[in-house]
């Protein structure tokens, strides 16, 4: 079946394909970011070549609206290929539409790369330039105030065009040497943005362009990225991200290529940069040593059934890049947009775009001070703790109570890694997806001898108790998963009183085998709830493990005899096999957003509907997900046994 998409200028359906894609894409980019008006873009436009001859050019950018309906003073033309076609595959096509118009630059993209070029005086000749002006500006005349920045049309597909950029034209093969090069870069952007200049040091002028294309080096430009990385290392803020030694490396032309593309939007005031982050680095870091990304709605249910309140410390001892926490800072400040008023009509919190600059500084303000005090991860890899809080000065910050150890190491040596700011019994909260799986069994006698489940359990056949055994280290014993570690250590860091929802393989709560986990718990802490997720929750991520959420609360004395216990089945995650959205839709068919309204039509020039906006889709379309029915239902299971839960 031929998939088909909408023209994002002529607002008709038309055949999905890679080049059309890229065009598409943009096509979106021209208007959103660089500003150009819709109506002065056409595409598929007819260029008269000579005598009989007419081809046509992708995408033409006219001077005026009244230039594109007469088709005349072309002003810019762009030439598409897919991602496939490498360049100067196409360059000379691009360059005979210029020659035989009277456009002024020439744009090549395949959506990975992209270059242009300005046409000169004499005939076919042309000067390679590093950039497209935006709307208004001129080559030689570029100047970017901040108040000019505007948010990314797409800041995930951004952050992946400057990574595969990279890649491909740097030689050390790498791709976390190059993931970090982004990294680097994007720091230095945010540098830029944080600085109180009203004018952007993040950008490549045309003169240091021109040394770039003509002498392979500026050193004006080199040292002012290097400077803003530099400051950007030295903030005090950011001192436990960087240890001083990190260095932008890539070659100059690539710096200026990721220049080019973040110069003219915002990093911090793109609302879905957290989203598009977290999206980026799970592409790099696949779960290798048995961790799984955590798909966002299960996340959303884990943290919205725990209910961290303001005052509570929520911890996660296997944070990866921080997903679970940075979901509980965005519960922190929902509830302090509720407690000041700031809700819709139908009493749901603002989204940020809508707050006025004081609200969005205040809540940025109390979002630091909460997160720094209250949010706490740990980690055993270094790489992730590194990106974790990078993370979190994505969404306003909370890095500090990142620490890179192992989480399940004898207590003194855990204290003394996190300076003494995660003990026994210091979280209220404690909401984490531990690795899991034979393949990295824990087998350090030293760490087993510390747990209950480092030891063999056997049941006695007449009384149906279990006693514990030998210490499971040697060849005999096979050493523990760490996921049944994960339990008995999270249960040791909670508060009393304190709850934990915690991922599990379904084959903790349900193989024989793992029976003394079940007899063990039953005696150590109130089950409150089981939620099982769907087979597909972790295949975009590499794995096809059968999981639940286990959410458990901490007694403070005596367990009650019987208690009831919430069950729930997820079906739908909002994501299909392969990690691509769903989303909800009503009796026609169409894609709705979370207050069930349809989602906007784009119309044709005669004003006729034709298809839902893809990228209104993109932003509001409500995930196709059971979330929603399990939290409604667990708000009246909470109401009914008030008295057992939480």
């Amino acid at each position: 079946m031929t998939n088909k998409i909408i023209c994002y200028i002529r607002c008709i359906e038309i055949v999905e394909t890679p080049e059309e894609k890229v065009r598409q894409e943009y096509a979106r980019r021209l208007v959103e970011e660089f500003g150009y008006p819709k109506e002065f873009i056409d595409v598929e436009v007819p260029i008269q070549m000579g005598v009989g001859e007419t081809k046509r050019a992708d995408i033409v950018i006219y001077r005026s609206k009244q230039d594109r309906e007469k088709r005349e003073s072309h002003y810019i033309i762009v030439e598409c290929k897919e991602p496939d076609i490498k360049f100067p595959n196409g360059e000379k096509e691009l360059k005979s539409y210029i020659n035989a118009t009277t456009a002024q630059i020439g744009v090549w993209a395949n959506g990975i790369e992209f270059r242009y070029w300005k046409r000169l005086k004499e005939p076919d000749r042309y000067e390679e330039k590093g950039y497209l002006p935006k709307y208004g500006q001129e080559y030689g005349d570029k100047k970017i105030f901040k108040k000019e920045l505007r948010p990314s049309s797409n800041l995930q597909a951004t952050f992946k065009r400057i990574h595969d950029n990279i890649y491909a034209n740097y030689k050390s093969g790498n791709k976390t040497r190059v993931f970090y090069q982004v990294i680097y870069l994007l720091f230095a952007k945010i540098q830029d943005e944080k600085s109180r200049e009203a004018e952007c040091e993040f950008i490549i002028y045309d003169r240091e362009w021109d040394e770039i294309r003509d002498k392979g080096t500026s050193k004006t430009f080199e040292k002012r990225i290097s400077d803003l990385f530099g400051r950007a290392k030295s903030r005090e803020e950011f001192k436990d991200i960087f240890d001083g030694s990190e260095k932008i490396e890539i070659p100059i032309r690539q710096i200026a290529n990721v220049i080019s593309e973040f110069e003219n939007i915002t990093i911090l005031n793109t609302d879905v940069k957290g989203e598009a982050f977290q999206a980026f680095i799970s592409g790099q870091f696949r779960g290798d040593a048995g961790q799984f990304f955590t798909p966002d709605p299960i996340k959303k249910l884990v943290v919205e059934m725990l209910e961290p309140e303001s005052d509570e410390v929520v911890l996660d001892p296997a944070c990866g890049s921080s997903g679970f926490l940075v979901f509980a800072i965005n519960h922190f400040r929902n509830l302090i947009k509720k407690q000041r008023g700031w809700v819709d009509t139908k009493g749901n919190s603002l989204n940020d775009v809508d707050l006025t600059p004081d609200q969005r500084e205040i809540l940025r303000g109390q979002t630091k001070e909460y997160a720094s005090t209250h949010i706490k991860g740990i980690d055993f890899d270094n790489d992730l703790t590194k990106v974790a809080k990078m993370y979190m000065v994505m969404t306003d910050d909370g890095h500090t109570g990142i620490w890179t150890s192992n989480a399940l190491i004898p207590f003194d040596e855990f204290t003394k890694n996190t300076k003494g700011t995660i003990t026994q019994e210091s979280a209220n909260i404690i909401t984490t997806n531990p690795p899991f799986g034979s393949k990295g069994k824990v087998e350090d006698p030293n760490i087993l001898s510390g747990y209950d489940f480092g030891f063999a359990w056997k049941k006695d056949k007449e009384t149906g108790e279990f006693e514990k055994g030998k210490l499971l280290t040697g060849k005999k014993g096979g050493g523990q998963v760490p996921d049944i570690l994960f339990i008995e250590r999270c249960l040791s860091l909670l508060k009393k009183g304190g709850r934990m929802g915690i991922v599990l393989p379904d084959g903790d709560l349900t193989n024989p085998n793992t029976e003394f986990v079940r007899a063990w718990l039953k005696n150590k802490a109130q089950i409150v709830a089981v939620v099982s997720l769907p087979q597909e929750t972790f295949m975009p991520f590499g794995a096809g493990v059968k999981s639940s959420v286990l959410f458990l609360k901490k007694p403070k004395g005596k367990l009650p005899e019987r208690y009831p216990i919430f069950f729930a089945n997820l079906q739908k995650i909002g994501y299909d096999i392969r990690g691509r959205k769903t989303y909800s839709r009503n009796e026609k068919g169409e894609v709705i957003d979370n207050e069930g309204r349809p989602i906007t039509y784009l119309t044709d020039r005669k004003g006729n509907k034709t298809k839902q906006d893809p990228a209104l889709i993109e932003l509001k379309g409500a995930m196709d997900t059971d979330v929603p029915e399990v939290l409604r239902e667990w708000v009246k299971f909470k109401k009914e046994f008030k008295n057992f839960l939480w």
